[in-house]
């Protein structure tokens, strides 16, 4: 009951709110299909350490995960021990990421959150069974017996105290039953990319030439992937010292990253580079967007939905990963503009 009730609870609330095409909607119900699945995943995880023999042939590392709060390590255990199937767990915890993303990055994928939370909502549906078991007794709570409860699983009109069983099948069958129509989701996740690709190949385009706007695009596109890496390897090296410093008793030694950011540009970052990544390759050899656009439009043509939202998030980490690489150097760009148009100024 203290399981079964809020995850039937949350999962119809979710998809009540996919009934509504407003993008705060699918907010709402990407988070509770999130919370509904982890719910599961930390009650199979007690099944298993607490009545399996399963659990006690378990390494000390597993057994950790299934008693932590990490949703990723958990359901790689559950995957591994045969309770959730590999193609499954990898698109739970892309999901999971995304849903993450919506604290911590914002809202750029606005347009097709509510899709993204569909897809959740189907997967986890789809997992009730092999993690809440078939058929599940329901610890006798008359405080949790509210109209809710039983509007979404029937039995508890009929049960009694000591037969109190419910079909978890059942109850996953009324769930998707209760789903709105779903629109073409490969195409809304096509048309969503090429939105992006746009803006990021719009991005790239301040910055192609360079301050002197002659600049070759393709020589940018390399220099602002060196820069990048080298300042996270200055960096990180930087910390690594300190922590041996530390360790020492002697005072750390701090690094002024806005001195190390106006680096940029100079051949010390091309030496600094050398010496701390050998071997170094860009990410991004070649402008991308053509590439993109290509794997955009075989996003459209899938006819899985899980399969679409694999090849969509493929597509959309790239974006991200470019867009953090132009970050500063679109903001330097602004700024070299803005100084610009003040020496003019200036000198009239």
């Amino acid at each position: 009951m203290r399981v079964v009730i809020p995850v039937a609870e949350q999962l119809d609330r979710a998809g009540r709110e996919l009934a509504d095409v407003r993008p705060v909607s699918g907010r709402i119900a990407l988070i509770l299909v999130d919370n509904a699945l982890e719910l599961m995943c930390h009650r199979k995880a007690e099944d298993i350490l607490t009545y399996r023999s399963q659990g006690k042939a378990l390494a000390a590392g597993q057994r950790a995960d299934l008693r932590g709060q990490d949703f990723n390590a958990k359901i790689a255990v559950l995957r591994a021990l045969g309770h959730v199937p590999q193609d499954q767990a990898q698109a739970a915890a892309t999901f999971h990421r995304h849903r993450n993303q919506l604290y911590h990055v914002g809202l750029r994928d606005d347009p097709v959150v509510g899709d993204l939370a569909r897809l959740y909502y189907e997967l986890t549906v789809g997992l009730m069974p092999g993690l809440l078991l078939a058929e599940r007794h329901l610890q006798w709570e008359p405080s949790l017996l509210d109209d809710s409860a039983r509007r979404l699983l029937p039995e508890l009109e009929t049960n009694t105290r000591y037969r109190n069983k419910v079909s978890i099948g059942d109850l996953a069958g009324r769930l998707l039953a209760a789903l709105p129509p779903s629109r073409n989701i490969p195409g809304a996740f096509q048309a969503h990319l090429l939105t992006r690709i746009d803006l990021c190949e719009t991005d790239f385009k301040i910055i192609a030439g360079g301050r002197s706007g002659k600049d070759d695009p393709d020589e940018t596109l390399r220099r602002v992937q060196l820069e990048h890496d080298t300042v996270a390897a200055v960096l990180k090296k930087r910390r690594e010292e300190n922590r041996a410093l530390r360790r020492a008793g002697l005072p750390e030694r701090p690094i002024d990253e806005e001195m190390l950011s106006l680096a940029r540009g100079l051949p010390i970052m091309v030496e600094a580079n050398a010496r701390l990544l050998p071997g170094w390759k860009p990410a991004y050899p070649k402008r991308p967007f053509d590439l993109w656009r290509k794997q955009s439009r075989a996003v459209g043509r899938e006819t899985l939905g899980l399969k679409a939202f694999e090849r969509f998030d493929r597509v959309i980490r790239q974006i991200e990963g470019l867009d953090a690489f132009m970050a500063e150097p679109i903001e330097d760009m602004h700024g070299w503009n803005q100084h610009m148009e003040d020496v003019m100024m200036d000198s009239r």
